[in-house]
């Protein structure tokens, strides 16, 4: 993984731009995969859609924002001054992602959908470092608002929404999802996640 430019981003809503690392390269060799679609690549940068600054405590979308500059990775000093003690936005946290369905922040079925996931992400993250067995209550619930707005018309929605369904413990729901329409690309996903609902397993798991 290389490291690219360094974006100067004007943040709606905020007084103060800040910046955004971003990849020169990456790959996902040695990467890990997991069933809820989550991927841990030590090569490869997770670029949140939703971030927060700093400095305002503000939550914005990546896309929404005005570039006004960037510094490059060989740069030994921005080219304006005034970049050079800015703060780097932040990657939201659990509460953040909270505010963020509760508050507005994700006012469209995307960016509720994208929130939800990285929620239960989240939740999952406990597990994943066996900090966990199971989900909180907290998780499930939105686990199951989650499932509920995803569109089973949409082969990578349905698989998603099989996953989730499976992870509720509502493994005949998940089974049935499991024989339509879903990814090419994703059959041995497929048939990982159908074995883990037959077992009545509902623990997140890596791909393997």
């Amino acid at each position: 993984m290389t490291p690219g430019p360094t974006l100067i981003m004007k943040v709606p809503g905020c007084n103060k731009p800040v910046k955004i690392a971003t990849d020169g390269s990456g790959n996902t060799f040695g990467a890990t995969f997991w069933t809820d679609g989550k991927c841990e690549a030590p090569c490869l940068s997770d670029e949140p859609w939703l971030r927060k600054s700093p400095a305002e405590g503000v939550l914005f979308w990546s896309d929404e924002c005005e570039e006004i500059g960037q510094i490059s990775y060989f740069d030994d000093e921005p080219p304006n001054p005034d970049w050079k003690d800015l703060e780097y936005a932040e990657d939201p946290v659990e509460e953040d992602y909270i505010v963020a369905v509760n508050s507005g922040v994700a006012d469209t079925n995307e960016k509720m959908r994208y929130v939800r996931m990285r929620l239960w992400w989240l939740g999952n993250d406990q597990i994943r470092q066996s900090e966990a067995s199971t989900l909180s209550d907290l998780h499930l619930q939105n686990l199951e608002a989650f499932a509920a707005i995803l569109s089973e018309d949409d082969p990578d929605q349905r698989l998603m929404k099989a996953e989730a369904l499976r992870e509720l413990s509502r493994f005949g729901e998940a089974l049935t999802l499991l024989t339509g329409s879903l990814p090419d690309e994703a059959q041995d996903a497929v048939e990982f996640i159908k074995k883990l609902a037959e077992a009545q397993n509902y623990s997140v798991a890596a791909l393997p």
